[in-house]
């Protein structure tokens, strides 16, 4: 029983319409769910101070100004503020229902990947089920 390339050509096709619209549906749900997650940030300016309150000696901690005006601090300890000298300004998120803690990296890119690959296997499995489509009209 030979198979012709139009029945294989139809067969590769709707494994790729399977394959690409589940999976790429629950990466990109999966990605829409970790920005999700990760809640509101607010975005402000910080700087980079030294501190005396570690005790093997001075040490570098970002300061900010949260939207009631209370003053926190946390250690300089990421990537972006490595070379960072005490003076220089830091572009940092914090969470209103928690401003002690921030981040340096911006959140909009959590799930970024995920989503991205989710669309591709989207685009994939649409384009693979039109071509099954068209497939069956041959």
């Amino acid at each position: 029983m030979a198979v012709h390339a139009l029945d294989f050509a139809g067969i590769i096709s709707e494994i790729l319409t399977l394959v690409g619209l589940i999976i790429g549906a629950v990466l990109y749900i999966v990605g829409l769910s970790v920005r999700g997650i990760s809640g509101r940030w607010t975005r402000t300016t910080a700087v980079i101070a030294a501190s005396d309150a570690a005790a093997s000696g001075p040490a570098t901690v970002i300061r900010w100004f949260d939207n009631d005006g209370d003053v926190h601090e946390c250690p300089a300890d990421t990537h972006e503020t490595q070379n960072l000298v005490p003076g220089d300004d830091v572009r940092v998120w914090f969470r209103n229902r928690r401003p002690e803690k921030c981040r340096t990296h911006d959140p909009d890119l959590d799930g970024k990947g995920l989503r991205l690959i989710g669309l591709v296997l989207l685009g994939i499995g649409v384009l693979a089920g039109v071509a099954g489509i068209v497939l069956m009209f041959l």
